[in-house]
């Protein structure tokens, strides 16, 4: 049968060793796959003896070689197809006279060839119809290394239809050599090994699972959680699938023969069926491996936070939309993630106090703290960037604080300052990532702020109903006006009240009318009182509760402080809900501040739009005003929406002249109008005006009753006591760009706009380089090379730092 089958291979006689490698190596260089010169132990070249053939198995093709035989065979014989990966399914066999172009336009490059092919050769076709034949193993075969083998031996199992897996490795024993030197290498059917019976037990089930990039090295990492469990002594309940045993003897045996790695034992027998359909011989373990471009592609999705189902579908596109073209499954991409997750927890701190110290080598208006235990472990961080350090001053007068859970797997409160800027946006005054909420805590976080913007106090801070921020306020802030969200206080009323607050409760009447009802303290008290006494809740303890801190979120109480547009602390609960949109609860403290980072980027990013907007366009004028034509080109978009909208309102009132000493008008509502008659007094030499609303004082822009009067008075102006300049386009412009001095022209002042620079142009060089082989090739040596100027660069400047470290340890050393 062999003599037969050579004869088919072969019809012009075998062919020397010399044409045989110089075809493989021709086509295919780097595999570096070699004949041997001569027959070794173990038959090399022809099997002594034809095995039996299962019924399941495929039947081999066996490759012989006699050094006698000089003879050059056939360009286009069969063996030599098979070894150079030639696809046989769509190309005949061509005689010697074919020219060489048109084999070569048939090879199907292997992973290491520099010869691209075509669309039309490579190997790659997922319909179960067509696939390339694998390139078969015989005694005597040669590689370049060991995982060259292993590669071959798994590419055969894919094509064949069945898994493989490391059965056995055998190392040095000899003393002069490295440990962990590899003698031999046993690479073998999965289904080797006798049939479970299901009464053994076993230590480790193994299973169809995680195996990536190549995911070997990392299968034996174990998360936390099982380590957790070990510790713990808690079993492992979870169902975990057994690969069948069949007993199969199909294996290759590769050992180091004179220095090279040689195939000693090869049985193609295998005791089973093989998987039939292409599309599912990929969820064996060895045959799911994760490209680098797509680990690449990988990472900078789980950077985003995307969910893996979506960071599939996106790996999906880019091989043609279908999930199953992936040489891997969903659960490689999850123990993927979970893998760079562990990696950074391992260095998380750490990683992020490096990150901290080369924003602030970037910028050296970057502020950062941390608060230390007595272990020298890191219990809280504290950060600013040095644009908002810069227009702090501008915007100080009015900050919130409040904090949230869920944000990272330490469980750490975050604590955002946020502000208000010129656009009515909320911006990020600092960040902090808490141990706790204890009075020390906030103490801490409010000295460091403090720290960072050069001990100027905020006028105005608005916080939740937390008694330790309370204490911490009043003694960092002494100064400063220190309201309670109203939302927290009414929220928590409802919920110790309950029945007595339903809509349509007498009580509740009573109660929402003395709290939006009344224009001063007095007032207030004096309704509160009446109520009380009225209703019988004088003894109702949260009442008192509320009694006793009214100065801290009474609206009365602060009819002439500036708390713009709120009462609540919804800006900063804004942000926090938002933040919790990009970071997941088990986010690292690392990943957390890179999710900070996108977030602070993304509100720059709509404050750039804004002031775009405002410096292009226009907004239209609602009437002939003057007063309009000067707040357009004055307030930015979103501060002139609103003044218009009062000016709208305004036309709702008609001012009647009082009879007092001083001009005075009241603003009586028009008929039909369900509004409160409002009274203005007006100064006209020092040019003021004073409504009973209270709004310029509490948003810092005039309400409509001034406005009417204004109109009513024929003044042309407002005047400029009540332009604030902290809503103006120059609230910003003014402020010049941290970093933005020195440096050389035409070079970004930091790393990440140098970072953002290069992108951008080398993403359009990869747009332009990869319609063609031949132009993606030179780009790509070009790379290559640039790559290898950098790092001679970069070694270069290494030793030249540390030369300079030397020179400055010897001066400055004692001399003995």
């Amino acid at each position: 049968m062999a003599h037969l089958l050579r004869s088919v291979l072969y019809p012009n006689g075998e062919p020397s060793r010399a044409a045989q490698v110089g075809s493989s190596s021709s086509s295919n260089p780097d595999l570096g796959r070699r004949f041997p010169t001569g027959s070794s132990s173990g038959g090399a070249g022809v099997p002594s003896a034809q095995p039996n053939r299962s019924t399941y198995n495929n039947p081999p093709v066996y490759f012989t070689h006699d050094p006698e035989i000089e003879e050059a065979a056939p360009s286009g014989f069969v063996a030599d197809s098979i070894l150079t990966g030639f696809d046989l399914n769509n190309a005949a066999p061509e005689t010697s006279s074919a020219p060489e172009s048109s084999a070569a336009g048939k090879f199907v490059p292997g992973p290491h060839s520099g010869q691209a092919g075509s669309a039309a050769s490579v190997a790659q076709d997922y319909d179960e119809e067509i696939l390339s034949q694998p390139m078969v193993p015989y005694v005597g075969l040669t590689f370049d290394d060991i995982e060259e083998a292993k590669e071959v031996y798994n590419n055969y199992a894919y094509k064949l239809g069945f898994g493989t897996h490391i059965g056995n490795t055998k190392y040095s024993t000899a003393r002069h050599a490295p440990k962990g030197t590899i003698l031999s290498r046993v690479f073998e059917c999965v289904h080797a090994g006798k049939p479970f019976d299901g009464t053994a037990k076993t230590t480790r089930s193994k299973s169809e699972g995680f195996v990536a990039t190549d995911m070997s090295s990392f299968s034996a990492q174990k998360s936390k959680g099982k380590q957790a469990k070990e510790q713990m002594d808690v079993k492992d309940t979870r169902q975990r699938n057994i690969v069948l045993r069949h007993d199969c003897k199909a294996h290759m045996v590769v050992g180091m023969r004179a220095g090279v790695w040689t195939v000693t034992v090869f049985n193609a027998e295998h005791t089973h069926p093989m998987v039939s359909m292409v599309g599912r011989r990929r969820f064996y373990r060895s045959h799911r491996k994760v490209p680098e471009e797509d680990f690449q592609l990988l990472q900078t999705l789980h950077n985003q936070n995307i969910s893996t189902s979506k960071i599939m579908g996106a790996l999906a596109d880019v091989r043609g939309g279908d999930v199953r073209r992936l040489p891997y499954v969903k659960r490689d991409v999850s123990n993927i993630r979970t893998m760079l997750r562990e990696a950074v927890t391992l260095r998380d701190v750490s990683l992020t106090v490096e990150y901290f110290e080369r924003r602030k080598a970037e910028n050296p208006n970057f502020f950062y703290a941390t608060q230390l235990d007595e272990n020298n472990a890191v219990r809280a961080l504290f950060w600013v960037d040095g644009r908002t350090r810069s227009l702090y001053h501008k915007y100080k007068d009015c900050v919130f604080f409040d904090t949230t859970f869920c944000t990272n797997r330490y469980n750490m409160p975050f604590a955002p300052i946020v502000g208000i800027n010129n656009h009515t946006q909320t911006i990020v005054l600092g960040c902090a990532l808490l141990p706790d909420e204890s009075v020390e805590t906030f103490r801490w976080v409010f000295e460091r702020w403090m720290m960072a913007m050069d001990n100027m106090a905020p006028n105005h801070i608005m916080t939740g109903q937390d008694k330790a921020m309370a204490i911490a306020i009043s003694k960092v802030f002494p100064n400063a006006i220190h309201r309670c969200c109203f939302n927290h206080v009414l929220s928590l009323a409802r919920k110790k009240l309950g029945p007595n607050l339903r809509e349509g409760n007498p009580f509740a009447d009573a109660f929402y009318s003395c709290i939006y009802g009344t224009d001063t303290p007095e007032e207030f008290e004096l309704c509160w009182q009446h109520m009380l006494q009225v209703y019988e809740m004088t003894d109702n303890t949260h009442l008192e509760n509320m009694w006793g801190s009214r100065k801290t979120w009474a609206p009365v109480y602060f009819r002439h402080n500036f708390f713009p547009f709120t009462s609540t602390t919804g800006r900063s609960e804004g942000l926090n809900s938002y933040f919790k949109t990009l970071v997941r609860p088990g986010e690292s403290v690392f990943n957390f501040v890179q999710r900070y980072e996108l977030c602070q980027n993304l509100m720059l990013d709509r404050e750039d739009n804004s002031d775009f907007i405002m410096e292009t366009t226009t907004a239209p004028l609602w009437g002939s005003w003057s007063i309009e034509k000067q707040a357009v080109l004055f307030y930015t978009r979103e501060v002139f929406d609103r003044f218009q909208k009062m000016l709208q309102m305004s036309t709702g009132f008609y001012p009647l002249r009082t009879e007092l000493e001083e001009l005075c008008f009241d603003l009586v509502p028009n008929p039909g109008l369900d509004l409160r008659t409002y009274r203005v007094q007006v100064g006209l030499e020092e040019e003021t005006y004073t409504c009973g609303c209270n709004q310029f004082e509490m948003c810092g822009l005039i309400c409509p009753h001034i406005i009417r009067v204004i109109v009513h008075m024929n003044v042309r102006s407002i005047p400029e006591k009540y332009m604030l300049h902290r809503w103006s386009m120059a609230a910003t412009t003014s402020v010049p760009d941290p970093g933005s001095t020195g440096g050389k022209f035409g070079v970004p002042v930091n790393n990440t706009l140098k970072y953002n620079s290069l992108c951008r142009k080398l993403n359009s060089l990869a747009a332009d380089s990869c319609i063609a082989d031949d132009t993606y090739a030179i780009v790509l040596d070009m790379v290559d090379e640039a790559k290898k100027v950098v790092a001679a660069m970069h070694r270069a400047r290494v030793a030249g730092q540390q030369g300079q470290g030397e020179e400055h340890g010897d001066a400055t050393d004692p001399i003995s």
